[in-house]
């Protein structure tokens, strides 16, 4: 009998949440420095990660990818305020509040990390859960695009007190 390895790919995400003193994160873009860089000089007021759940609709998207129908790549984070626990079979969050843009992406060997930062005021919710979004019809419109990763992770907000910086980390082995 012949052994026979078999090599897979496995992706792994993880999410971070970090909630700034109002004002500080755009005072130091202002002044040229990364996010990375901003994350050694001044500390989050608070700082949460959670592994997320790639949906099986976002592992299509990779087979799309790999065979040129798709182009587009993972373009959006959005949060809400849902709190159904994640399954494979889901195409939107549960309650999806605010949408972005990515801030910065970058890739480190095979670690990819997307950001993006929300000031004070454009998360004044009790964030309970997050996405990220891709593919050539994702927008700035809620629900718009390929779910990729959905993922629960709980920050109230509501008053506005502080600004939001989201990670995205995305192992590929």
């Amino acid at each position: 009998m012949k052994l026979i390895k078999h090599e897979g790919i496995i992706l792994e995400g993880y999410g971070t949440i970090r909630a700034w003193k109002r004002g500080i994160i755009p005072n130091f873009f202002y002044r040229g420095y990364t996010f990375a860089e901003i994350r050694n000089i001044v500390k989050p007021v608070y700082e949460n990660t959670v592994h997320n759940l790639i949906v099986s609709v976002g592992k299509y998207m990779v087979g799309d990818w790999a065979i040129d129908i798709e182009a587009t790549g993972l373009t959006y984070h959005a949060f809400g305020t849902g709190t159904t626990a994640p399954a494979l079979s889901d195409t939107t969050l549960t309650t999806e509040s605010e949408r972005k843009l990515w801030t910065t992406r970058s890739r480190s060997s095979n670690v990819i990390t997307l950001s993006v930062f929300y000031a004070a005021a454009q998360c004044t919710y009790n964030i309970k859960e997050c996405g990220i979004f891709g593919g050539a019809s994702a927008g700035a419109g809620a629900d718009s695009g390929v779910l990729f990763s959905h993922y629960l992770q709980a920050y109230d907000n509501s008053g506005g007190s502080n600004d939001l910086t989201f990670d995205y980390n995305l192992t590929i082995e």
